[in-house]
């Protein structure tokens, strides 16, 4: 309605501003037409047309009293110089007076006055003096003011030629004055029409809008009424004026019985009350709204039997002073509340559930790797002894099982570090041929063990060296070539490669194996598919190469698929972005046992004792000096008391973990504070890696140990800037002969069932502490993995985590029992 007002005045000011616009242009017209019409009606032209023509009169005058009077032989003197003196006033008239000022601009009539100007003055002379002049003169005079006649019909022609032109442009100046005058005055016409209809139409609106008013009133409490929000209306004193049938079924009041009442008193809760007042206060004394017209708000409100509810509130406001009206609009957010907690109690659930994955692959990782790494040192130890062909072959194939144990460990951690986004790309110049024929050579016995044929070629133009991921890159085609070789039986798998485009190489891994249907195709490539054929169920796996396929093929910005038939064979495709380059410079061979210069004191920290003693008896056989201690607080101790040259550290170890150990050792004054403490863990996450580098360690090896990566640690301390110096006389250490088979396992074995043994009688002490029972079961899980004791590793774990998580004592008792029946206290 305020915006159908508004229309209407600016209507009739647009209206009337034309009209009066028509007014002015019409008094202007009208002006200049009288203005036009009064210099018509003066009688200038006439008299300057009158005098042109006088002018011309006169000059026939004195000619036909000059020629007559010659022809007589008896000229009147004196009516020839009345004459000449008559036409040289006119002429003197033409070039002097005002009214001929304009008629003087044109150039004919100037140059006609001005010929006949000339003329008279040179005869004023003789006039003056014609009694005395001769005939001889007179005749001379004639035929001048004879030849005069042309200048003479000059100046008359052009003067009445310009009044006559002045006289159309005028006549023009008036008619156009008129047709716009009649212009205007037709457009004011038709302005007063059109103001008289939109009067009419405005009023029509008028009457219209006042229905339509009537009908948005009705609307509007309508929609007031049925709104599931309240709406309550209050004055400027918060007296409630108003309140909607949502507001009574949220507040159960009757608008009824709290008209007139102040809201303060039954909608605000009490410790609310005071700040509501205050601001009621406020916004009279002095304008200030703190509140209003802010936007929701989440506050508190009360119901008619005093429970206090959660709800979002709007306030606005209309009009001024005392007639000043305050609008609320409050929604009931019980049920959000109730719902946004749920939400936030599910994310936490969440979030420990994520916390548990993570602790569960951190405890897997070291649960797993802890007895690889007894399993792996043992073997290791084992092939440097005295073995038959037969003990050879089982002690390779004991080797070949761990490490394919260690893969499967490896796929699963690989999950978690792309998870935690710790999985990037590291490009180095690789030689394409060699990486290809080491996959190929590889994979060939277990290609021949199926019956396969393996080979691989190049397609089209050869690439040798290039810029690339090497590890990743043969991790992808390994877990390739390794699924079509598996799937594949008396049959063929090739690899090819082919530059399909400057700077990009596809590599296709073909087989004639069982393939893929259609449907099963796009969920190849998600984590724990496997494809359920008969043929597949003869064949193990985790279902996570595919997984850990497209995870790298993604961070080496590549693209993977497939093209596949059941019984037709697959191919799998990887298309990767490559560069090629020049040959790297020839690397250092890596260090061996020889080129160790010098022997090294060692402190290893490590709770499992099997571990700890392969650990003390590689570096011994190295020719290393080695302090052991079992746990963190007597490896801080030992690194206090005496400067090592390096401390191994393991992490997860009872009393004090070696973070805090290393810790610790960092901020103490001790003797080996500043030398290197490496990591070692079975834990190989990411997160593990951050903590190391936080807690002050100087590098990470993972268990179980790697030769290779041992000896380019102890060779890297041994150039460290805080090494002892070499002495030049003192001969290169060499390695003792290794212990014969009987001496090294029999030793680890029979301090394996001591220890054992120990346990079992030790659990049997009443009053054993909890968390006492779980660190020792832990360190002996360990040791009963590394000598195949899974059975008995499997019951200790039972009762590390009945001790871990308090579980009843009847429900630890019964797995102490259970793990009593496989190792029999004597």
């Amino acid at each position: 309605m305020l915006r159908a007002g508004t229309l209407r005045r600016q209507g009739y000011a647009v209206l009337l501003t034309a009209a009066v616009l028509c007014i002015v242009a019409i008094i202007s017209l009208a002006q200049a037409v009288s203005r036009d019409l009064t210099l018509l009606e003066s009688a200038n032209s006439d008299n300057v047309q009158w005098t042109l023509s006088q002018a011309e009169v006169e000059y026939l005058e004195f000619e036909r009293e000059l020629d007559h009077g010659i022809a007589r032989g008896a000229p009147d003197l004196d009516q020839i110089r009345q004459e000449f003196d008559i036409f040289y006033s006119r002429i003197a008239t033409l070039q002097n007076g005002a009214l001929y000022q304009d008629l003087r601009q044109t150039r004919d009539f100037t140059e006609a006055l001005t010929g006949i100007r000339a003329f008279l003055d040179r005869h004023v002379p003789l006039i003056d003096g014609l009694e005395a002049a001769s005939e001889q003169e007179l005749l001379v005079l004639q035929r001048e003011t004879a030849e005069l006649d042309s200048e003479v019909r000059k100046l008359a022609n052009s003067g009445l030629f310009y009044f006559a032109k002045l006289s159309d442009e005028r006549r023009k100046s008036i008619a156009i004055s008129l047709q716009r005058l009649a212009l205007v005055t037709t457009s004011l016409i038709a302005a007063l029409a059109l103001l008289a209809y939109y009067s009419h139409w405005m009023r029509h609106q008028a009457q219209r809008g006042k229905i339509e008013l009537q009908k948005a009133y009705a609307r509007v409490n309508t929609v007031v009424n049925a709104s599931l929000d309240a709406v309550i209306v209050s004055d400027n004193q918060g007296r409630i004026l108003d309140f909607n049938a949502a507001a009574e079924r949220i507040f159960g009041y009757r608008l009824e019985d709290i008209r007139n009442q102040p809201l303060g008193d039954l909608l605000v809760p009490e410790h609310l009350r005071e700040a509501h007042f205050n601001g009621v206060r406020r916004m009279n004394r002095n304008g200030e709204a703190r509140v209003i017209g802010h936007g929701r708000l989440q506050l508190e409100a009360m119901r008619a039997g005093g429970e206090v509810f959660p709800c979002e509130l709007a306030l606005e406001s209309a009009g001024r002073g005392e007639d000043r009206l305050i609008i609320g609009f409050l929604r009931d957010i019980s049920a959000q509340v109730a719902a946004e907690q749920e939400l936030v109690e599910a994310r936490d659930r969440a979030l420990a559930g994520e916390k548990a994955k993570s602790d569960f692959l951190a405890v897997m990782t070291h649960e797993i790797r802890t007895p690889l790494n007894g399993v792996i040192g043992n073997l290791s130890l084992l092939e440097e002894t005295q073995l038959t062909q037969r003990q050879g072959r089982y002690a390779h194939n004991m080797s070949i099982s761990a490490r394919q144990l260690m893969q499967h460990v490896d796929t699963v951690l690989d999950i978690a570090r792309f998870e935690a986004g710790q999985i990037a790309s590291t490009e180095a110049p690789t030689h394409l041929g060699h990486l290809l024929q080491d996959i190929v050579d590889g994979q060939s016995g277990h290609a021949e063990a199926r019956g396969n044929t393996l080979q691989w070629g190049w397609l089209g133009q050869q690439m040798t060296w290039v810029q690339t991921d090497a590890a990743k890159l043969q991790q992808v085609l390994l877990n390739l070539v390794g699924n079509a070789i598996k799937f594949t039986r008396d049959g063929k798998v090739s690899l090819e490669a082919e530059r399909v485009a400057p700077g990009q190489v596809e590599f296709r891994v073909i087989d004639t194996g069982i393939g893929i249907a259609q449907a099963d195709q796009a969920r190849v490539f998600e984590d724990f598919q496997t494809i359920d054929t008969s043929f597949q169920r003869q064949s193990s796996g985790t279902g996570l190469g595919l997984g850990i396929v497209r995870r790298l093929v993604e961070t080496l910005n590549g693209e993977v698929g497939l093209e596949s038939a059941p019984g037709a064979g697959s191919v799998f495709w990887i298309r990767l972005p490559m560069t090629e380059c020049a040959p790297p410079e020839p690397d250092a061979a890596p260090p061996t046992l020889h080129d160790l210069q010098r022997k090294l004191d060692i402190l290893a920290v490590e709770d499992n004792e099997i571990n700890l003693m392969l650990l003390q008896e590689r570096l011994e056989l190295m020719g290393h000096s080695v302090q052991t201690a079992r746990n963190g607080l007597q490896g801080v101790q030992a690194a206090g008391a005496h400067r090592f040259d390096l401390i191994l550290m393991d992490i997860s170890m009872p009393v004090m973990d070696g973070l805090e150990a290393c810790r610790q050792i960092r901020a103490g004054q001790g003797a080996s504070a500043g030398v290197p403490i490496v990591a070692l863990s079975a834990n190989v996450l990411p997160d593990l890696r951050s903590k190391i580098d936080e807690a002050g360690m100087s590098g990470f090896l993972g268990k179980p140990l790697q030769q290779n990566e041992l000896l380019t640690l102890l060779s890297e301390v041994e150039r460290a800037p805080t090494a002892a110096p070499v002495p030049t006389a003192a001969p290169v250490p060499t390695a003792p002969a290794p212990a014969p088979h009987s001496t090294v396992l029999e030793r680890l074995r029979g301090r394996f069932e001591a220890e054992v043994s120990e346990l079992m009688a030790w659990l049997n002490a009443p009053g054993t502490d909890h968390a006492d029972i779980a660190a020792r079961c832990h360190m002996v899980a360990g040791s009963a993995a590394a000598f195949d004791r899974l059975d008995l590793r499997d019951a200790l774990v039972q009762i590390e985590h009945a001790a871990k998580t308090g579980a009843p004592s009847e429900t630890l008792q019964a797995k102490i029992k259970a793990a009593q029946a496989l190792w029999p206290v004597p």
